[in-house]
């Protein structure tokens, strides 16, 4: 009786032995499934981006935006909320040099990627990351600003535009542009944007001057150009 009690335990250990194994195999297999899915997601994601962008020059109208940046030969130019570098591939092409600004780590290294893929004439942008209260600009670095669909996410917008005009050269431009109010059907609901009165509201507490507002050239969004 013993001895069947004993053979009893020892295939009993070896049961135990051989699913401990059968797990140390599986890890692996997970550990490499979760990296396909990584990167999967990783391609949608950017797949998106494209797609995104794609759908929104449908109202954005680039080319109208550009145009009234006006020229950029020899102009350094920041690039605030650059996200995936919509605008900033596109200014990269005119101006000597674009700073791509972002909260978002992530948007920065799909601008740096979208570089690598580009080519040589995308080296003028320079991707920095920064605080979003902080226009992280070193003093009179730009000539000119561009805001875009960012300024109404802004904290302490008044402290911020202050410390935006030392960042900016002086006669330097600033041009915002971001959602009107009301029934929009692009951008956020009307209780995360800014009006266009509060724009100019703090560009005059900032000390900005000569600032104009434009309501119609573009669908769905204001476009408000001031000076340094």
């Amino acid at each position: 009786m013993k001895a069947i009690s004993a053979i009893f335990l020892l295939l009993l250990l070896l049961s135990c032995s051989n699913d401990s194994k059968s797990d140390k195999r599986e890890e692996p297999v997970n550990t490499r499934l979760d990296a396909t899915n990584d990167k999967s997601s990783s391609e949608e994601s950017i797949d998106a981006v494209l797609l995104d962008d794609d759908l929104r020059t449908e109202w954005q109208n680039p080319e109208l935006v550009l145009d009234l940046l006006g020229d950029l030969t020899d102009k350094d130019v920041a690039d605030i909320g650059a996200g995936s570098g919509y605008f900033t591939f596109k200014m990269a092409k005119l101006a000597r040099k674009v700073v791509a600004l972002d909260i978002d780590p992530n948007s920065l290294e799909y601008i740096k990627d979208q570089k690598a893929i580009v080519g040589n004439w995308a080296e003028n942008i320079e991707t920095r990351l920064t605080p979003a209260d902080v226009p992280n600009l070193v003093e009179n670095e730009v000539d000119l600003v561009l805001i875009v669909n960012t300024f109404a996410f802004i904290p302490d917008k008044d402290k911020y535009l202050v410390r935006l005009k030392r960042g900016m050269k002086p006669g330097g431009r600033l041009v915002i542009i971001d959602f009107k109010t009301g029934n929009v059907p692009v951008g956020p609901s009307d209780d995360a944007k800014i009006s266009v009165n509060e724009v100019v509201k703090a560009l005059k507490l900032a000390g900005f001057s000569k600032t104009k507002i434009d309501l119609e050239s573009l669908q769905y969004q204001y476009i408000v150009s001031t000076k340094n």
